[in-house]
């Protein structure tokens, strides 16, 4: 029997599989933020911890005698070589890194506009950024840190310190840092050394390695979650696309090799099984459930059955800037959310209609972007994470992109995707049968005319490129 953790960005699942592989169990934490100010969103990395502990044990009491772990990425925090936490969970969707980047001398912005590479290091959303936060915020972690009394990583080694007392991080994970190559995964000096920040790394190894029990349950699989979906999705080979809609929309196609892709894009580590790795390119937003779960709490509606209701209903009127924690493509990190196309006939059926299209056009855009980059992705579109459930939105996503979409009758694509790779350690499964593609509970065909979606595309791109260059204004970035 196996044990599937997934710490997510708004809380924690576990899912336990019997022998046949049927999901016997199922409970999923609300974790929630910490209010630290103005931009600034955190977790209680002691909290996180204790919740994923305790989901170990309950996967332990109902017979699982192996556990893998799916963590949400580019989140960084310290803690104490005892594994006590020094600081609560900086996460990906946090703003305090654009303080670092303003700070840094006039020669490091020289240098990040001759090498397009480091321009992406050098970015307020990179963890390096977020550690460098950290040790401008408590200068004694430094020493402690370089002395070795103190560890600083992303969250999927803190939590692997937690249970198994190693410090260790998967290669997905990783590679995301900005201070790990994701080519061959040797150190970038030239970061370390244009932070000022101590050369202190953890063991990174592949998603599918012991890395150590916990009460006697072993730990054998720990994978970032958007690599942990793709993985699902069949994304093992190259030319496959698939979506997760979580509290982010985040986009990945599969490469035959590493991509350093153009502005905006991510180069990305799918997975490495056995030393083999298997590369991709990213897009991604950082509000889609985000501002689904803002709409709820503003009382658009009550539960997600009935914002399907009302968005299946609605019009194409008015169109939501899904920006609520900027946009990396086109760059605007300031900018914050916009609905165009208000009038007193707009209906609230409307605007949740509105906020699926503006999702999915963004989406498509960032498609369009990696296809520049990475040639056309095969079809279809996969999709999983919360948002997937909804058909109004999966119909638009096929409308605005041109793709066939897809969707697995079981929505929780990490939560899969590490089971399949706890199987794979065990033998269960070939490489072969890693690679295959799930079978699609449902198919959503595009509808919109090819003439009609490359000009609704083409003017949304240009809107993006107009408010983008506006994002300073105090109006579009919030700061009134």
């Amino acid at each position: 029997m196996y044990g599937v953790i997934d710490v997510g960005t708004t809380g924690v699942k576990l899912a336990v599989f019997d022998n046949n592989i049927r999901c016997i169990y199922y409970e999923k934490v609300e974790l929630g933020y910490e209010s630290v100010g103005q931009g600034r969103v955190e977790q209680n990395s002691i909290k996180l911890a204790e919740i994923v502990k305790g989901f170990a044990k309950k996967a332990k009491s109902l017979g699982a005698r192996k556990i893998g772990l799916s963590t949400y990425r580019a989140s960084v925090l310290a803690w104490s070589r005892t594994g006590k936490p020094l600081s609560n969970v900086i996460t990906w969707i946090d703003g305090r890194g654009r303080e670092v980047v303003e700070k840094l001398p006039t020669w490091v912005g020289m240098l990040k506009t001759l090498s397009k590479s480091l321009g992406k290091v050098i970015s307020p959303d990179t963890p390096a950024i977020l550690m460098k936060w950290l040790y401008n915020a408590d200068p004694s972690l430094q020493e402690k840190v370089s002395k070795g009394d103190a560890y600083m990583w992303t969250l999927d080694s803190y939590l692997l310190f937690t249970l198994t007392g190693r410090f260790l991080s998967d290669v997905t994970s990783a590679a995301l840092t900005g201070l790990v190559n994701p080519k061959d995964l040797s150190t970038i000096d030239i970061v370390y050394s244009l932070l000022s920040i101590p050369k202190a790394s953890p063991e990174i190894v592949d998603c599918v390695y012991d890395f150590g029990e916990f009460e006697g349950i072993e730990i054998s699989v720990s994978i970032a979650d958007q690599q942990a979906a793709s993985v699902y999705h069949g994304l093992l080979e190259a030319g496959r696309v698939s979506g997760v809609h979580g509290t982010g929309s985040f986009i990945e196609q599969s490469t035959r090799s590493l991509i350093t892709s153009g502005k905006g894009l991510v180069p990305l580590l799918i997975a490495s099984i056995d030393g083999r790795r298997f590369y991709g390119v990213e897009g991604f937003l950082r509000s889609s459930g985000l501002i689904v779960e803002w709409l709820k709490n503003m009382g658009f509606f009550r539960s997600y059955e009935e914002m399907e209701e009302l968005a299946s209903s609605g019009r194409m009127k008015s169109i939501f800037i899904p920006s609520f924690r900027g946009l990396r493509l086109p760059e605007a990190s300031n900018l914050r959310g916009i609905i165009t196309g208000l009038d007193p006939g707009v209906s609230k059926e409307d605007l949740l209609k509105g906020l699926a299209w503006g999702i999915a056009l963004y989406l498509a855009f960032i498609l369009d972007s990696i296809s520049r980059v990475a040639g056309k992705p095969q079809e279809p579109l996969w999709s999983g994470g919360g948002y997937s459930r909804s058909d109004t939105f999966l119909q638009v996503l096929a409308d605005a992109t041109g793709m066939r979409v897809a969707r697995t009758a079981d929505t929780e694509a990490s939560i899969r995707g590490v089971l399949n790779l706890l199987l794979y350690s065990d033998g269960r499964i070939s490489m072969e049968e890693l690679r295959r593609q799930p079978t699609a509970e449902r198919i959503f065909e595009p509808n919109m005319k090819e003439n009609e979606r490359k000009a609704l595309l083409e003017s949304y791109a240009s809107l993006l490129r107009v408010i983008s260059r506006w994002e300073g204004n105090v109006l579009l970035s919030g700061k009134l």
